[in-house]
């Protein structure tokens, strides 16, 4: 989806970041909130576990070791998890189906039967700001979960003060006067999902401090997932291994606060080309009395072929893709005020 205007994003991105570099180290310290002209500056960024040496050769073969790199997990073996699958690691090649929105809709029941859905609303708590690159709203469609398209330019105060739910989508190029009431809807006890390259974009900036993009990307479409901290909200209706789709030059995220930032769900494939070798593809972290779900990738179904239905990463026995399970209960959490064991 990329290809034809990565080289030049990719340069006009570099250059911007260089300003936004000098501007930042000008503004000196911070309180601690970012405010308007305020914006604290993240530190040096860590190797996380630089002991370990890049696998080469094939991301499958038998030489890839067991996922590290400071991951914490959440010890919840006592917990039962609903509907949760424990399932051999994935191999072989992911195949792309035409998943019908009635089965998103049967996935949901069976995740949350006393949720109750509606489509499209101007007064939702569900907010779904428009991206370039992914397009969340068309899951929601599918799911039928009530939400309010928004372009960047309408984000505020006022709107974000009857939402529960907040969905940034790739590629997350929202304006600096943008992001305070961003942070502040999430201190507040709002959740935040964004994807892909918003990480860079928008989540760095806004919550300095936590992750950041190491400038690695992957190198294919499909990887390897799996499950590394499985809780009873998140996990529902899940499995333990997957395939999950990426888009082109997805961002690779540096976890520079191991003590709050949980990984979630990580590939051994793409930790060989991670240059922190973490491979993280979920990832959450508290702010505030709110919470923040960052995938690497997209929630849409991202398919190459736009017409249809066309799902690339389906679980089998899930009919959806375990990357949408996981953001969907996320926003079921929110919508319910669940609080998540993190």
């Amino acid at each position: 989806m990329r290809g034809v205007f990565l080289p030049l994003i990719l340069t006009i991105f570099v250059q911007a970041q260089l300003g936004t570099l000098s501007a930042a180290l000008a503004n000196g310290g911070s309180n601690g909130l970012v405010r308007e002209g305020d914006f604290a500056t993240p530190p040096l960024a860590p190797s996380i576990n630089p002991s370990r040496k890049k696998s080469e050769g094939s991301a499958t073969g038998a030489d890839i070791k067991p996922l590290q790199g400071n991951i914490v997990s959440v010890d919840l073996t006592k917990t039962v998890i609903p509907n949760y699958q424990e399932l051999p690691p994935v191999s072989g090649k992911a195949h792309s189906e035409r998943v019908d929105p009635l089965v998103f809709r049967a996935w949901l029941a069976k995740a949350h039967p006393q949720f109750l859905t509606g489509g499209v609303s101007e007064s939702s708590p569900v907010v779904e700001v428009a991206g370039q690159w992914d397009k969340a709203d068309k899951t929601l469609s599918k799911l039928d979960i009530p939400y309010r398209h928004v372009k960047a330019r309408e984000i505020s105060s006022e709107l974000l003060g009857s939402c529960k739910v907040l969905i940034i989508n790739c590629a997350g190029d929202l304006k600096r006067e943008k992001l305070q009431s961003i942070r502040d809807f999430v201190s507040q006890g709002g959740y935040l999902l964004t994807t892909d390259w918003a990480l860079d974009h928008m989540l760095t900036q806004t919550f300095p401090g936590y992750v950041s993009w190491n400038k690695g990307i992957n190198s294919k479409d499909i990887y390897d997932a799996e499950y590394l901290a499985p809780d009873p909200i998140l996990a529902n209706n899940t499995v333990s291994s997957a395939f999950w789709k990426l888009d082109q030059a997805s961002h690779t995220v540096r976890i520079l606060k191991p003590g709050s930032v949980k990984v979630l769900v990580a590939s051994r494939q793409l930790a060989a080309e991670d240059p922190d070798h973490v491979g993280a593809l979920a990832l959450i972290f508290p702010f505030g009395r709110g919470y923040v779900l960052h995938m690497v990738g997209h929630f849409d179904n991202n398919a190459k072929i736009a017409i249809g239905n066309f799902l690339p990463d389906p679980v089998p026995s899930l009919g959806i893709s375990l990357r949408q399970a996981i953001a969907t209960n996320f926003i079921v959490a929110g919508l319910e005020g669940k609080r998540l064991p993190y």
